[in-house]
């Protein structure tokens, strides 16, 4: 599968803490990923070519911007079937919406699910049940907001439990 990744540049102090809260609560996907927001959800590698396309172009048009996640939210998510903490997005929010559905103007646009509309977020934690993720003290991620830059998209595929970057397009500056 092939996803379309950007990857918030922190202050030092902020990355450490998110990192240590999702080595903790989500080790799994912490191990093969860091801190991200998904701006594409695993399409079919068919579409590879033009999702490159799709990158490219956007990454050419975009300057890096900054943005925050000002609150969280505990969803079920029912593509994984797992309990997740997100941090939304406050500023910068529509940009990366405006992004987002830039990023799905073309085939792969029939894989998106219409029931279950794109909200700007990172994933911090996930869990199988409910009861344990409600256990979790999100203020161990740190005071929000916590704020960040764009800088650039990631094309990866996932593939036998392995996360591999093919391409990184950085922003203009």
């Amino acid at each position: 599968m092939i996803y379309v990744l950007a990857c918030p540049e922190f202050e030092p102090s902020y990355a450490d803490q998110i990192s240590d809260f999702r080595t903790k609560h989500e080790p799994e996907r912490a191990k093969l990923v860091p801190p991200h927001m998904t701006l594409v959800f695993g399409v079919k590698n068919e579409h590879l070519q033009a999702i490159i396309k799709l990158v490219e172009t956007a990454s050419s048009q975009i300057k890096e911007f900054p943005i925050s996640f000002d609150s969280h939210a505990i969803e079920f998510d029912p593509f994984e079937q797992k309990y997740k903490i997100f941090l939304l997005c406050g500023d910068g929010s529509s940009r990366v919406k405006a992004l987002h559905d830039q990023l799905y103007d073309g085939e792969h646009r029939a894989e998106l699910s219409p029931t279950h509309p794109f909200r700007p977020h990172m994933t911090i934690a996930t869990y199988e049940r409910r009861t344990d993720i409600e256990r979790v003290d999100v203020s161990d991620v740190g005071v929000l907001p916590v704020c960040g830059t764009l800088r650039a998209l990631e094309v990866v595929r996932f593939a036998d439990g392995d996360l591999s970057t093919l391409m990184t397009a950085p922003f203009l500056r």
